[in-house]
């Protein structure tokens, strides 16, 4: 294995973990928690620094003394009893002339707190709505999306709190379906990330005993070197094909650049087939079906095309059935406005409890065709890279199996 390739392993895997841990973090601005009943922020805030952006956000310099006085009721109510301060001072202007001015003074002094307390407590019962989505929508920040159980939800909604309650909830349901996905994708992670170590070390302890073989005098017996360097050599083989197919996943899951071009399937079909005869050991059937007479062609990375051919194909050589009933079958067709590639073989078939499993990465199935006397030698990544192929090309692959007739289909945008 070259140094190219096992630093952008090394890389893919630095990236996929960091990934992981960037997403578990919270990415806001300092949060300040507020009571239930009142408008006070707590002494502690909650300093987390937000990883992108955040240019336009502004840091609170006032003294604590004022506030209090940033409270949107605080505001209202201020705002309430200068109006009325006006207006009763308007008032005992054109009542000047007919009442004294030290009992007209007392009124208007009565007017205002009178109208101030009334105020405040009006605006603190319409602004009670607000609160509460507040409170919760702090409590969601925190981490504690239950709280959405808290906001003042009415359907349909009837006001501007309604529809900002509705906002809410629809932020935390992403929030939630966001988690569940991260969750998944951590699993999948650590358990693609534990299975291929194990591959990994298994051709390393097997070379790793066979050298101690060789240290230990082995190497003396021409035929017995001979047979454990050979041995060596196919596991070094395994190692190399298993790091290139999990630096293939690397390069499709990491979004590379794909030299996409307008490719043939009827060419790269033909090429396909007669690759596929040239690596059968047998004198099995080995067809190509067009059921489109028109050109066939899609948009796409033609070696990556390639490649999903030979793992099709290669795939149904190790199960098919051999020579002289085995047959394989590629089958192109156009179906509404796809390109649809099948690879057919006459294999004793898939399981239906590995059926839905066959595109997991390292899956192992019950499923051993007793009709191929040939052992079956891969990485257990084949159809997993086939998988990402296809869907990196904004198609899909399916899977349908018996005995007798186990069929891959694959449906790519059509270009022609």
């Amino acid at each position: 294995m070259s140094d190219h390739n096992a630093m952008g392993l090394r890389s893919w895997l630095a990236h996929r973990s960091s990934q992981i841990k960037a997403n578990q973090l919270l990415s806001s601005g300092n949060l300040y928690l507020m009571g239930p009943a009142k408008d006070e922020e707590t002494t502690q805030p909650l300093d987390v620094s937000p990883s992108n952006g955040g240019g336009n956000r502004q840091r609170d310099n006032a003294p604590s003394w004022l506030r209090p006085f940033f409270s949107l009721r605080v505001q209202l109510t201020f705002a309430y009893a200068l109006l009325l301060i006006l207006v009763v001072a308007f008032a005992g202007l054109l009542l000047n002339q007919q009442v004294s001015t030290p009992y007209m003074m007392l009124v208007m002094l009565v007017l205002v707190v009178v109208g101030s307390a009334l105020a405040y407590f009006v605006t603190s019962l319409l602004l009670r709505p607000l609160a509460r989505v507040t409170d919760a929508a702090q409590a969601i920040a925190m981490g504690d999306l239950a709280q959405r159980e808290r906001l003042p939800l009415r359907l349909p909604p009837q006001d501007e709190i309604d529809r900002l309650s509705g906002s809410v909830d629809a932020m935390v349901s992403r929030l939630e379906k966001s988690e569940e996905l991260q969750l998944a994708s951590q699993d999948r992670f650590h358990q693609f990330f534990s299975d291929a170590s194990h591959q990994l070390r298994t051709p390393l302890t097997s070379i790793r005993g066979f050298t101690e073989l060789l240290l230990r005098g082995a190497k003396d017996d021409p035929e017995t070197s001979q047979r454990i360097l050979k041995r060596m050599k196919n596991e070094s083989e395994r190692m190399t094909l298993l790091i290139n197919d999990l630096l293939t996943l690397a390069r499709l899951d990491d979004t590379h650049p794909m030299k996409l071009q307008y490719v043939d399937m009827i060419d790269m079909a033909l090429q396909g087939i007669e690759q596929t005869k040239t690596r059968a050991n047998d004198e099995r059937k080995i067809r190509l079906q067009l059921a489109y007479n028109d050109k066939l062609g899609v948009q796409a990375d033609k070696e990556r095309m390639q490649q999903l051919l030979f793992i099709l194909l290669d795939n149904a050589l190790k199960y098919g059935r051999s020579a002289p009933q085995g047959e394989i079958t590629l089958k192109l067709d156009k179906q509404q406005g796809q390109v649809a590639v099948s690879v057919i073989d006459n294999g004793d078939g898939i399981p239906n409890e590995d059926l839905e499993h066959i595109f997991e990465a390292f899956y192992r199935g019950r499923h051993r065709s007793s009709s191929n006397a040939t052992p079956v030698i891969g990485t257990g990544l084949g159809l997993t890279i086939a998988s990402a192929i296809v869907r990196a090309h904004n198609g899909a692959i399916t899977a349908c199996s018996e005995p007798g007739n186990t069929e891959f289909k694959v449906l790519l945008p059509c270009a022609d």
